[in-house]
């Protein structure tokens, strides 16, 4: 996988979907993860790499930290840190959806899918 990610600043697909893995406990992640390399383009599918899975690897990224939680008159912001997060991009949900399913089975021996998030143009859901 290339250090750089061109989907970040890429033109908007039509679909997309946001994928929010967890670590297994007692697992180790460097197998999985290792798979997961070819097929990561950093174009269609888009990743995040967790400050809990870096200290479960023993590395850091520097300047890397987790978002505080905001609030202000009328609106909160979260905190929802993630171990591993995915955007994949794309124009069919087929494909998507088959994606979905081919990286979760990628990284089933360490991780665990917690949640996804289908964006369209016009619409979002949450399952």
């Amino acid at each position: 996988m290339s250090k750089v990610q061109p989907g970040i600043l890429a033109d908007e697909t039509q679909l997309a979907r946001y994928l929010v893995f967890a670590l297994k406990p007692a697992s180790d992640p460097v197998a999985a993860l290792q798979k997961l390399g070819s097929r990561i383009d950093g174009d269609r599918t888009v990743i995040g790499l967790g400050q809990s899975l870096l200290l479960a690897l023993g590395k850091q990224i520097e300047g890397l930290k987790t978002f505080p939680v905001m609030a202000g008159p009328g609106f909160s912001i979260p905190a929802t840190p993630a171990t591993l997060w995915m955007w994949l991009r794309g124009d069919d949900r087929g494909e998507l959806l088959h994606r979905t399913r081919e990286l979760a089975q990628t990284l089933s021996d360490a991780f665990e899918l917690e949640r996804r998030l289908m964006r369209s143009n016009t619409a979002a859901t949450v399952t």
